[in-house]
């Protein structure tokens, strides 16, 4: 049951960085200057890599005791 809060909080993350990410990158689109070099976009880019990273890392440990040489082992191998 505890893993699956998890899952959901995890999943909420990323419902919330995904929805800001495509926001910024729709407002960049409506401006008039060149949209490759804005910050904004770079941050939504930002944004999307952090979320990708935590929902790998949430889920490849999921259900794994953290005092285990498992859990210690896939965190190593996380990419």
């Amino acid at each position: 049951m505890r893993s699956f809060a998890r899952t959901r909080t995890v999943a909420k993350l990323a419902a919330a960085l995904t929805i800001a990410g495509s926001s910024i990158a729709g407002f960049t689109l409506l401006q008039p200057q060149n949209v490759s070099s804005s910050g904004i976009v770079r941050f939504g880019r930002a944004a999307v890599a952090v979320s990708r990273i935590v929902i790998d890392y949430k889920s490849t440990l999921r259900g794994i005791d953290p005092t285990s040489e498992q859990y210690l082992l896939l965190k190593s191998q996380v990419k």
